[in-house]
């Protein structure tokens, strides 16, 4: 799917088989929220192709935001939804002062950054069957 230039940047700054660290950067909002679910998606599935199910945390790096809205906070659910039923731990890390507001305002922080070290998964499925596959939007 091909999405429009927005100014922001997902990047993967290192990659273990326990754990996966991408940077977050510029305007995460309704314009950008879909490439953000995208690329999140795209270096899981990657990870997963490249080390199997050991991933256990997943650190996005959220210095380097400029901008959040809603919609951000739509995408950061469904990366939860898909992340956490798979066993892997959410980090928000680095967040600037606008998106801890947003996150305090709404109350999903200890939500989306509970540990998932003890997985709930959906039903006839294994954690390990979650993180190997995309969320449909």
């Amino acid at each position: 799917m091909t999405y429009l230039p927005t100014d922001l940047t997902v990047t993967v700054c290192s990659t273990h088989p326990h754990a996966l660290h991408l940077a977050v950067a510029g305007d995460l909002d309704y314009e950008s929220a879909r490439q953000f679910t995208h690329e999140t998606n795209q270096a899981l599935d990657t990870h997963h192709q490249e080390h199997g199910p050991l991933l256990r945390d997943l650190h996005l790096d959220f210095s380097g935001l400029t901008g959040i809205d809603s919609s951000a906070l739509s995408a950061l659910l469904l990366l939860h939804r898909r992340t956490h039923p798979a066993g892997v731990t959410l980090h928000l890390d680095h967040r600037p002062v606008h998106m801890t507001r947003i996150l305090e305002l709404t109350g999903i922080a200890d939500h989306l950054t509970q540990d998932a070290r003890t997985p709930h998964t959906a039903a006839g499925t294994t954690p390990e069957d979650q993180v190997g596959k995309a969320s449909a939007p």
